[in-house]
């Protein structure tokens, strides 16, 4: 044999080598995704290089003749396999069946016939000459056949190339060096069939090139694990723009995220966290991390929703792949919900508030006018004195006229007009000038600022100043005595300040106090203890304080700093309302409170 025939047989021996080593690894690993298409391409590689070597090593017998025959059979399952894979590997594994491949042999079935039965028809090779220039010793011109092969051949190939270039050319951004290699395992056999082709070479080189691309492939997909990158969950990351889309693969490792997903969970472009684990990618994120790990568990998709910090999130775990056998990984989308829970809030308040409405309509209001209704016929009846009539009459339609006040309140909870900085204590005194507060007094040692609709503000203050006037006050004209819960007395001191963490304010009187028990009831429509009242007073304080953004607490003066004390030292020694401006929206810098401490003023 020449030199360079030689060298050929030297190529062929070290591909061969290389394609059992990837058989071997290729099998140990079959349970990896996209593993048995590519084991059945390097069986095939395997078989290919094999019978060109014994074709060159036997040039010019009969022998030589019978590997072409093989050749044919390791070409075949080379092509097959290389299509199978192009078909796992970009997210179309439900139809790599056996069925398929079944199919796909019926055109290299009918080349093996056509040359095994040559001598009959002559469609394969058309004439077969003995020539000692030719690696196998053999001149042969090709037929129809052969070319009928060749070109189905050449279209399996044509189509898994451009389904994988797609696919990792888009995966290019974020996976530099397995995408080459990906490129390299794609391109390499179109070279070495192209110098055969173009007569650059003498030798098919076609099987050294699958072998070359088999090692690539090897390193991109079983060492670099690309195939984990789930290209159906590369598709999901690009078509949910606007949900957070992490992609997880077997190993439970991100292998990719969108833009989104950087955003809501605060990670930022320049941070290199692909390829960490879900424990640590979401140590600081314990929900979703543990509904992660609980769908794992059950194998299935999962959904919940999730409150990070003042926003809400829907996030669902789905299992890649489905319908498939082999574990592909996993998404977790994340959907900011925060809209979307804030007008499901107000809806329920609207419906809410429509309930309550039609019960003051139906009950509230139609009990005074009843009342005044009675005493207007026992009036017109009464020949003695009709001032304790119209002294019940006038007592009755302060009442309506409270009721009204206070639907006409609630129809505007949730409105906010305009926010600008208000100063805390001016806001208090100017409510304090609105109300009926008999011998009360009012101390703002405070000059916290907050930004607030000024208005809504001040109806804030009035209704929990006149809930801190004493309960049984006889002033007919007296807010207060129909909506107190609590209590105080005429000459109650209500003191508006600052909060100890300097992040709100409070409304603190000197008064018994409300039960601890009763503290979360009473910020609830329509809960009163008193016959006269509506129970409306403080649930519009909760609604102003929601519309805000703020959170309202119901506390006890005693021991929160309110500087009260009760006489009797079981016993609440105060009612004390504390607003804080900054729990629910820190992070907005138009929801702060800004608080002098060196002030210590009091007003009246």
């Amino acid at each position: 044999m020449s030199r360079w025939a030689w060298l050929y047989v030297a190529f062929l021996v070290g591909a061969s080598a290389i394609s059992a080593g990837l058989i071997v690894y290729a099998w140990r690993h079959r349970d990896r995704r996209g593993a048995v298409p590519l084991l059945v391409t390097f069986v095939g590689s395997l078989v290919w290089e094999v019978s060109s070597l014994a074709g060159v090593l036997a040039a010019g017998t009969p022998t030589a003749l019978l590997t072409t025959q093989t050749t044919t059979v390791g070409a075949s399952l080379t092509v097959i396999g290389f299509f199978l894979f192009a078909l796992s590997y970009t997210g179309r594994e439900e139809i790599v069946t056996l069925r398929l491949g079944l199919l796909l042999s019926v055109v290299p079935a009918a080349g093996l016939t056509a040359k095994v039965t040559n001598p009959l028809h002559g469609y394969y090779w058309t004439s077969i000459a003995q020539d000692s220039s030719e690696l196998m010793g053999y001149a042969i011109e090709y037929g129809p056949a052969f070319f009928g092969f060749t070109l189905y051949s050449y279209a399996l190939l044509f189509v898994g190339t451009v389904l994988i270039l797609d696919y990792a050319t888009d995966a290019a951004s974020i996976y530099r060096y397995q995408t080459t290699a990906i490129l390299t395992a794609v391109v390499v056999p179109w070279v070495g069939n192209a110098l055969l082709v173009v007569g650059v070479v003498d030798a098919d080189l076609t099987p050294i090139a699958f072998s070359v691309s088999g090692v690539a492939l090897w390193w991109a997909i079983f060492r670099a694990e690309f195939l984990d990158l789930a290209p159906i969950g590369r598709e999901a990351v690009v078509a949910d723009l606007y949900d957070g889309v992490f992609t997880i693969d077997p190993d439970h490792r991100l292998v990719d995220l969108n833009p989104t997903g950087r955003k809501l969970f605060g990670f930022e472009d320049g941070d290199d966290i692909v390829g960490q684990h879900v424990d640590d990618l979401l140590a600081g994120f314990p929900e979703i991390r543990n509904l992660y790990w609980e769908e794992v568990e059950a194998d299935g998709d999962t959904e919940f929703e999730a409150a990070l910090g003042s926003r809400h999130y829907h996030v669902e775990v789905l299992r890649l792949g489905e319908g498939s056998t082999v574990d592909a990984g996993r998404t977790i989308h994340v959907r900011d919900v925060t809209e979307q829970k804030r007008r499901e809030r107000e809806l329920e308040r609207k419906n809410e508030r429509l309930e309550r409405f039609a019960s003051i309509v139906s009950h509230d209001l139609r009990n005074p006018l009843n009342v005044i209704q009675g005493r207007v016929e026992m009036a017109e009846h009464d020949d003695g004195d009709v001032g304790p009539h119209l002294e019940h009459i006038a007592t009755n339609a302060d009442r309506i006229e409270a009721i009204i006040e206070d639907v006409l309140a609630m129809t505007r909870e949730g409105e906010l007009r305009t926010r600008e900085r208000v100063d805390v204590a001016a806001v208090a005194r100017r409510a304090w000038d609105h109300v009926a507060t008999a011998d009360a007094t009012l101390e703002t040692p405070t000059d916290a600022t907050v930004e607030a609709d000024s208005d809504r503000l001040v109806q804030a203050f009035e209704n929990l100043f006149r809930n801190a006037v004493e309960h049984g006050s006889t002033s007919p004209d007296s807010q207060a005595r129909r909506n107190a819960v609590d209590h105080a007395g005429p000459d109650v001191t209500v003191t508006v300040g600052t909060l100890d963490d300097g992040a709100g304010f409070f409304v603190a009187d000197d008064g018994p106090g409300i039960p601890a028990e009763e503290r979360d009831a009473v910020l609830e429509d329509g809960y009163t203890t008193s016959e006269c009242g509506t129970g409306l007073g403080l649930s519009i304080v909760a609604e102003i304080v929601d519309a805000h953004g703020w959170d309202l607490t119901v506390t006890d003066a005693s021991t929160t700093g309110g500087g009260y004390d009760s006489a009797d030292g079981d016993a609440p020694g105060g009612a004390r309302f504390e607003i804080a401006c900054e729990s629910r929206a820190a992070a907005s810098a138009t929801d702060g409170v800004t608080v002098d401490p060196t002030t210590d003023a009091s007003g009246s």
